[in-house]
């Protein structure tokens, strides 16, 4: 055989497997996460101010540095499975990673809340998920 006809299958194969290997793509990008609560409790040291300089108040969460890099900025509207839409208002303690705050008035509540394990769709070029998209889903609204 001459060296172009084993150059002309090895092409088409590449080609093959470039078209299997971007349909099969998943459209956006999912992690693990954990969902925890606070109160004011925690927020002694701050008195209560987040870091985008409001007070805490229901609906506001904190999440880690490395959910801000991945579009979680403050001021970005966050949907939490059944929980609800939330507002990025507060940043966590720089040690933790991949986790999201749900500031609630009472402490008991927070407790009975616990740690929760979420899974974050990282939007690709997906279209925006509906609002019943899971009970364990977190992604972004805007």
């Amino acid at each position: 055989m001459t060296r172009i006809n084993l150059l002309v299958p090895k092409a088409l194969l590449s080609v093959i497997c470039a078209v299997v290997f971007s349909s099969t793509c998943v459209w956006a990008e999912e992690m693990q996460i954990d969902v925890t609560a606070y109160t004011l409790t925690e927020c002694y040291h701050n008195k209560g101010v987040t870091a985008s300089g409001e007070m805490v108040r229901p609906g506001i969460i904190a999440v880690s540095r490395d959910l801000e890099k991945k579009g979680m900025k403050i001021g970005t509207r966050v949907r939490i499975g059944a929980l609800g839409t939330f507002v990025v208002k507060d940043r966590t303690h720089w040690r933790n990673r991949g986790n999201i705050d749900i500031y609630m008035t009472s402490y008991k509540e927070a407790l009975k809340f616990g740690r929760r394990k979420y899974t974050f769709v990282v939007e690709g070029e997906k279209p925006q998920l509906p609002s019943d998209a899971g009970d364990k889903l977190v992604y972004l609204l805007n």
